[in-house]
């Protein structure tokens, strides 16, 4: 092999033991000059001033409201069974794509939580705020509330303490916190609902009808 073969055959071995990407073959997909996948919604808002979030809370309906200081929280059977409170945000200033929301359910007597985490995108809405989709659950913290094994008193019916964080790529960061009380917010499955809700719940315990949303679902984590 003459000199400069075998100098092109080295370069090339070098390439494929490090795993370099080939410019023309392998450009990154979407991204920007710092490599960050580009967002396909405009900044939310003014990245000098704070991050501002409130809470919504999705209904039985599909439509989503602000959780107001003691207002209700809808207790959902959603697909992945057991009971969950849907809580999603209203935020500005900051980064509406890969936020990351975390929402918990605390117990105010004995400071236990139940929460979810997850990243989602806020959709820009028409007065320049950046929201959870009424039409995407997944846009929503998903927290477990029942089956019961963590609360010292009845899931339902009763005051708890509602956290809500969202923090961009950036790393800005917002958090809101209320009180609210979950209502099991589907008639046809009350039963049911407050069964695997209440205090003293056994997981495995009948609670009459099998349609109506008992089997699955993890309770909550501390």
């Amino acid at each position: 092999m003459r000199p400069r073969d075998q100098q092109l055959a080295l370069a090339a071995a070098t390439v494929l033991l490090c795993g370099c990407p080939d410019p023309d073959t392998d450009p990154p997909a979407d991204a920007g000059p710092d490599g960050h996948v580009t967002c396909p919604f405009p900044y939310l808002g003014d990245p000098s001033k704070p991050v501002v979030v409130t809470p919504l809370v999705l209904g039985a309906d599909g439509t989503s409201e602000e959780l107001v200081d003691g207002g209700d929280v809808p207790l959902i059977f959603p697909p992945q069974g057991g009971r969950v409170a849907f809580l999603g945000a209203r935020a500005q200033n900051l980064d509406p794509c890969a936020i990351r929301i975390s929402g918990t359910m605390r117990d105010t007597q004995t400071k236990q939580v139940t929460f979810d985490v997850r990243t989602i995108n806020l959709r820009p809405a028409a007065d320049g705020w950046g929201e959870s989709v009424d039409a995407d659950y997944n846009s929503f913290s998903n927290i477990p509330v029942c089956p019961n094994n963590w609360a010292s008193k009845n899931a339902y019916d009763e005051s708890f303490e509602l956290e809500l964080t969202v923090t961009d790529r950036k790393k800005r960061s917002g958090t809101v916190k209320v009180s609210g009380i979950p209502r099991c917010a589907e008639p046809d499955k009350e039963v049911a609902c407050k069964c695997i809700c209440k205090v003293d719940y056994v997981t495995g315990e009948p609670c009459g009808d099998p349609d109506a949303g008992v089997d699955g679902g993890g309770g909550g984590g501390s």
